[in-house]
Formats: structure tokens, C-alpha cells, sequence
């Protein structure tokens, strides 16, 4: 079913905030041997090329375990994904700001959303993206990661907005930034780099004028 081919995902949502689940360090060590195989694999042949066999064969952990860790292949691709949300996004630094009330450092997480992660594998992502469009299982993977990033986005802006912003204008600029993000990641497909400094200092002070401005609403 779509819905356990990204569990991990809505996990990781759940847990955004919450200090992470208790794993034996050999199933984690296992599971992250299978993900580093499946990632090479992936961009060397691509996604239909690649079947669990070769993963298997790549990573030295046998098929049945791996089944036992993943539902499918699909659910490798989730656990990936998520792999490379959690550099991108840094949940635990927004958590850790947005608990402790810093404003500056909330703010600087914004702005590091916004510069763009660095993109290292794009082929990969390339080729993510494309099965997407014929692959349900893979569409809702990406469902749930966009979910992830409107969730934290929503944290951030929500720490800074005025009390009493009404929360459909803060789901607004959240949607707002959501878009400059996405424009920042296909900077780097396209140029290989984030946008340069000057364009994130516009980015960051169109923010804080729509910030202030829900005081107003």
C-alpha cells in the first residue's frame, strides 16, 4: 500500500521535534549500508535498473533482511529521501532554537532554507523526481517530505510572527517561503550553486516585511 511505503516519512514528521527513536545500532548500521548502496545505485543504472537483488549484492546484506527492514524498494527510496531532508532542513536546530525562544537563530535557519542545501547528487534527484510522475508510491514520498517542510516552515514563521497573527496569513507566508525555497533548489540543479548573497538578503527582507505586517491582520 502507498500509505506504508512512506511510514518513515510521516515517522519523521511526527518526530520532528521529539528526540529520536531508540534503534539497535546494528539494524541502524544495516539499514544505512542498504540506503549508501541503494544511493550509488541508483545514479550509476537508475531507479528500474536497479532491483533489491543488486542492492543486496552491493551492500552485503541479504535479501530477506533487507525486506525485513524495508517493505519495498520504494521504502528505500523513502528512507533516502528523508536521509537527505534531514541535512537539508535541520529540524533539530529549528527545534532547538524555536524551544528556546531564539529569535536570531531562527532567523538564521530561515536564512540557510532559503540559500539552498547543496545538491550532490543530482542525477539522483533527477531521477527521484521523474519516477514521481509514474510512480504513486514514489508521488506520495514526496507528499509527506513536502508536509515535513510546511510543518517546520510553519514553526519558524509562527515564532516570529506577532501574537494573535491570524494562522491563515502565517499558512500564507509559509506557503511564500515554501516557493523561494524550491527556487533555491533549482538554483543548484541548474547552476550548481545557491543564490548568491545579495538575492537571500532580499529574500530574508521581503520575510521580515510580511512578518511584521501580520500584526495587521
Amino acid at each position: 500500500m502507498i500509505g506504508e511505503t512512506s511510514k518513515i516519512v510521516g515517522t519523521a514528521i511526527r518526530d520532528a521535534c521529539t528526540s529520536p527513536r531508540n534503534r539497535d545500532g546494528k539494524v541502524n548500521a544495516r539499514r544505512m549500508k542498504v540506503v549508501q548502496a541503494a544511493r550509488e545505485l541508483f545514479i550509476e543504472h537508475g531507479f528500474h535498473a536497479t532491483g533489491i537483488a543488486r542492492i543486496a549484492q552491493a551492500s552485503g546484506v541479504l535479501v530477506g533482511q533487507i525486506y525485513r527492514d524495508f517493505a519495498n524498494k520504494e521504502a528505500i527510496v523513502a528512507a533516502l529521501v528523508v536521509e537527505d531532508l534531514d541535512r537539508c532542513l535541520r529540524p533539530n536546530e529549528l527545534c532547538a532554537a524555536g524551544g528556546s525562544g531564539d529569535r536570531d537563530a531562527i532567523r538564521a535557519w530561515l536564512r540557510n532554507y532559503l540559500a539552498g542545501s547543496e545538491v550532490t547528487d543530482v542525477r539522483l534527484v533527477m531521477e527521484i523526481m521523474a519516477e514521481s510522475a509514474r510512480n504513486d508510491r514514489i508521488k506520495e514520498v514526496f507528499r509527506s517530505v513536502d508536509s515535513l517542510m510546511r510543518a517546520q516552515l510553519t514553526a519558524a514563521l509562527s515564532a516570529l510572527a506577532p501574537p494573535g497573527a491570524a494562522p491563515e496569513r502565517v499558512a500564507c507566508l509559509t506557503d511564500a517561503v515554501r516557493i523561494m525555497g524550491g527556487g533555491s533548489f533549482h538554483h543548484w540543479l541548474s547552476e550548481g550553486k545557491g543564490p548568491a548573497a545579495p538575492v537571500v538578503d532580499m529574500l530574508m527582507d521581503l520575510i521580515e516585511r510580511e512578518i511584521a505586517a501580520l500584526a495587521e491582520s
